[in-house]
């Protein structure tokens, strides 16, 4: 058999000359990729994958052992069931509820006074001149001292024709007058300086019993029919620095008034011990007055959820199932809520875990 120069082209094996016709070249372009290239993009590749599988594996290792797995959950309408697995992450926890004694706190705002039956007007009947002014502003006095000596001439012609028709010696100076202080007290107020002439002012002094003040609070009507006298008040003063208030002083509820033509309120006074003199008269309070124990269906605040914009409680409905029930809630110790409407004595309901509960659920 013989073989045609022109149809085989052959390399010789130790020059690595072309024997034969000459080979077509192909440009570069055109060339498949080298086996080298491939290997790399194979390479790069693979390690893109690792870090991927390494950060997954990672985000696995540090997630929360307490995170919720919407899995474990089946939601129809309000009623939520839940894998055991799941209330044990999400800290679910169920109490029965019962009718307990309960005492509410009602906070309501107002402002301090001077006590109504501590404190006195004192007026300056006679026409005259101020004399001599004893007392200032601030000055603690006794009932029956002097405050101001009024000096008038129509008093002394007076005192002396009195003294004549007597047949006795005028006592004192003739013509002079003494404003005195009818109860124990502080000077507060002084509307008199001397030499000032006087034309029966109905005011000339004030003075109170700073140990005693009086504070009246509009009350719902509701809310005031809980309250007796002699429940306990605890009085914060309102800071003008912002909404923190500070403790103060206590009172007691002495009178509880009737709502009038201005609204479904009832005036409660109360009537503040002071001794401290923490407070001023005209001052802005926050009242918390502790109301008497009294029987109620009562539920820890932490029970409480709000879905779709009401107070609502889990109620219990069989094992690992809840169903959400709003409510009608009434007074807040600060702990505890009384609920007026929506639970009953004997039902239970969820007491821990409740916001994991709704969060999950998506109510």
């Amino acid at each position: 058999m013989t073989f045609d120069a022109d149809d085989l082209t052959h390399c010789d094996s130790l020059s690595g000359a072309t024997i034969g016709t000459p080979a077509l070249s192909v440009p570069p372009s055109l060339r498949p990729a080298r086996r080298r290239s491939q290997s790399r993009w194979a390479l790069f590749a693979a390690g893109v994958a690792a870090v991927l599988a390494g950060a997954l594996g990672a985000y696995a290792h540090y997630l929360s052992p307490d995170a919720l797995v919407p899995e474990a959950l089946h939601v129809e309408g309000r009623t939520v069931s839940y894998t055991a697995g799941f209330a044990a992450r999400a800290g679910i926890r169920t109490l029965e509820i019962r009718e307990a004694a309960f005492a509410p706190v009602i906070s309501v705002t107002g402002k301090t006074s001077f006590d109504s039956e501590h404190v006195a007007f004192v007026g300056a009947s006679t026409l005259g001149t101020v004399r001599r002014v004893a007392k200032y502003e601030g000055d603690a006095v006794k009932r029956g001292e002097v405050l101001a000596e009024i000096g008038s001439p129509l008093q002394a012609r007076m005192d002396a024709a009195a003294s004549l028709r007597a047949r006795e010696m005028p006592r004192g100076e003739l013509g002079v007058s003494q404003l005195r202080s009818p109860l124990d007290g502080t000077v507060v107020e002084r509307r008199i300086v001397t030499g000032q002439s006087v034309r029966g002012e109905r005011v000339a002094f004030v003075v109170a019993d700073l140990d005693r003040l009086s504070v009246d609070l509009a009350v719902e009507e509701a809310r005031a029919r809980t309250l007796r006298v002699g429940d306990r008040v605890e009085l914060l003063r309102n800071d003008a620095a912002g909404p923190a208030v500070t403790a103060s002083a206590n009172g007691r509820v002495f009178q509880v008034l009737a709502s009038g033509a201005a609204g479904p309120r009832a005036l409660v006074r109360v009537a503040v011990d002071n001794r401290g003199r923490t407070l001023r008269s005209g001052q802005a309070v926050t009242a918390r007055i502790f109301a008497g124990m009294a029987p109620a269906i009562v539920i820890p605040n932490r029970a409480l959820a709000w879905i779709a914009g009401r107070p609502s409680v889990f109620v219990e409905n069989g094992h690992n199932s809840a169903s959400a029930s709003a409510v009608t809630l009434g007074e807040c110790d600060g702990e505890q809520t009384e609920v007026r409407l929506g639970l009953a004595s004997g039902q239970r309901i969820v007491s821990d875990g409740v916001t994991n509960l709704k969060e999950a659920s998506f109510l």
